[in-house]
């Protein structure tokens, strides 16, 4: 019965929206005819916005002396960002539990477990890059890297986007009224669709390296690419 009861709430919008359109037409003075069409318009751009997060991890029988040990590397890793201005810097999770590292069958050999993240973000990804190097030199392992694109960057292209969309909803409205032997066509609506997809991004990360002779190496990341659409809908009115 609740199937049922969805399929004529659709069927109902489906036919107020049918009765709307025949209103709008029926309310057109005669020789004047009613155009719906819709315009999407489509670029692919490079991220520009880089994240990492790192974790520091430690373990101990004592808790309180592993959380000093946490709470010591974490309060080092924030001294290092507050001297990078264009990186910015948020703490997360942070646990602490016990469990019981014994083999099966042997003694009971309780230990205290401890994590802590902290996420670095920014446009300025030599700088995230440089900055997580310097975390991962004082015991900071890596949990994640990825690329993105910024809100600023993804409405900056769409503002664009928006201007062509506008232009070829104009220019295909005249086109479908001259189809139909009218010349004069008015926009009456526009509606606007705002859409961003992301497409696979190629990235590349490595932690320390292994040859003794580099003292330190950061991690290394390639932007991948991201989709940003946007869809004009107009109602035009051909006379």
């Amino acid at each position: 019965m609740k199937l049922i009861a969805q399929v004529m709430m659709v069927c109902c919008l489906g036919l107020a929206s049918l009765v709307a359109s025949a209103q709008n037409i029926q309310l057109l003075p005669e020789g004047q005819t009613l155009i719906s069409l819709s315009v999407t318009e489509k670029l692919t751009v490079e991220q520009d916005t880089l994240t990492v997060v790192l974790r520091v991890e430690s373990e101990n029988k004592d808790a309180q002396i592993l959380q000093r040990e946490i709470n010591a590397l974490m309060a080092q890793a924030l001294e290092l960002s507050d001297a990078v201005d264009s990186v910015e810097v948020a703490t997360g999770h942070y646990s602490v539990y016990q469990y019981n590292n014994a083999p099966q069958g042997g003694r009971a050999d309780r230990q205290w477990r401890g994590s802590q993240s902290i996420t670095l973000e920014s446009i300025d990804a030599q700088s995230v890059l440089e900055l997580a190097g310097a975390m991962q030199e004082l015991g900071f392992v890596m949990n994640n890297l990825s690329y993105s694109l910024s809100n600023e960057r993804a409405d900056e292209i769409r503002d664009g986007l928006m201007d062509s969309a506008i232009v070829r909803a104009q220019a295909n409205a005249q086109r479908a009224a001259l189809a139909m032997g009218k010349n004069d066509v008015d926009i009456a609506t526009i509606t606007i669709d705002e859409a961003m997809g992301y497409a696979q991004p190629m990235m590349m990360a490595r932690g320390m390296a292994m040859d003794s002779a580099v003292e330190k190496a950061n991690p290394v990341a390639e932007a991948g690419k991201s989709e940003v659409s946007l869809t004009v809908r107009v109602q035009a009115v051909a006379k």
